[in-house]
C-alpha cells in the first residue's frame, strides 16, 4: 500500500491533467467548439458545459494525485479515473465504430481514453487492491 509511485502512473496522470483540462475549459467556456468538433447538436451545450465541469474536476484530482509519492494516496482516485475513462471509451468507441460519427474530437477522446483506461488498469492490477488482495 505505501509502495512509491511509479514514473509510468505519473506520466498517466499528466496526460490525464492536459486532456480533462483541455476538454473541461472547453466544454465549460467554449461548448459551442467542442460541438463542432464532435459532430453533436447544439441542443447539447448544457449537457456539454456539465461535463466540461466535471472533467476540471477530474484535473485537480490529477494533480493532487501527482504531487503523491505512495500507491495508498491515490489508489482511489486511480480506481475512480479507470472506471470514468472506460464509460468514456465505451461511449467514444461507439459513436465512431459503431454510429459512424468519425469526428476529431471523438477520436481524441477514444485514443485518450484508451490509453488511460489500459493505463490505470495496469497500474490497479500492478499495485493490488488493498492489502490482503494481491496489493504490497
Amino acid at each position: 500500500m505505501n509502495r512509491p509511485i511509479e514514473s509510468g502512473l505519473k506520466a498517466l496522470f499528466v496526460i490525464q491533467i492536459v486532456s480533462s483540462f483541455l476538454t473541461g475549459a472547453l466544454g465549460l467556456f467554449a461548448p459551442a467548439l467542442i460541438i463542432s468538433l464532435s459532430g453533436l447538436d447544439l441542443k447539447a451545450t448544457p449537457a456539454i458545459q456539465q461535463a466540461g465541469a466535471l472533467s476540471l474536476g477530474y484535473t485537480l484530482g490529477a494533480l493532487m494525485a501527482l504531487r503523491a509519492t505512495t500507491w495508498g494516496e491515490v489508489r482511489i482516485f486511480a480506481a475512480g479515473s479507470l472506471i470514468a475513462f472506460a464509460l468514456s471509451l465505451v461511449g467514444a468507441f461507439y459513436y465512431v465504430v459503431i454510429a459512424g460519427v468519425v469526428a476529431i474530437g471523438l477520436i481524441v477522446i477514444l485514443l485518450a481514453s484508451l490509453i488511460l483506461t489500459v493505463g490505470l488498469g495496469y497500474y490497479l492490477l500492478r499495485y493490488g487492491r488493498a492489502p490482503g488482495h494481491g496489493g504490497n
